[in-house]
């Protein structure tokens, strides 16, 4: 039984191994690359893609961050990682506004979203809480006009 790089094996136009991927424990050689497509597939755990994938798999990068995988690479293969072309910097030029514009009106639907949820209830309290004060104060108010006429009514008793 000869065996490739990775402890693969070759099985007519394609490698056959174990999955390398670390949350597959692989018992039996389930998973297949296709040199000529450039393709690798894991019958086991029912993934496949090109090489980038596979690194990104198994380093756990997550799909976003399937660039550094292949930047990875390139740099482990003493290849040059390549520079964005200039029309993408013009893209990101011309999507500018449109970017800042979905921007703040994410920001606005946030700050609206707070205010409903933590500062209007807050505000619906110290309404209720100034309401309150109001009337106090004008039972305060009252209670002061009927004691200046109760003090203005004994002194005429008095005088009188």
């Amino acid at each position: 039984m000869l065996m490739g790089p990775g402890g693969l094996r070759r099985v007519g136009k394609e490698w056959v191994g174990r999955c390398p991927l670390p949350d597959h424990a692989d018992r039996t050689p389930s998973f297949t690359v296709n040199k000529a497509k450039n393709l690798w597939w894991c019958h086991g755990c029912l993934r496949g893609g090109d090489v980038v994938e596979l690194a990104r798999l198994g380093w756990g990068y997550d799909q976003r961050e399937a660039h550094l995988a292949a930047a990875i690479l390139l740099m482990d293969f003493a290849h040059e990682v390549p520079q964005r072309p200039p029309a993408w910097f013009r893209e990101q030029e011309r999507q500018a506004p449109l970017r800042r514009a979905l921007e703040g009106a994410a920001r606005r639907r946030c700050q609206r979203r707070i205010y409903r949820w933590l500062f209007a209830p807050m505000v619906a309290r110290l309404e209720d809480e100034a309401e309150r004060l109001e009337e106090a104060r004008a039972s305060w108010e009252d209670a002061g006009q009927i004691a200046a006429m109760m003090v203005a009514h004994a002194r005429r008793e008095r005088v009188g």
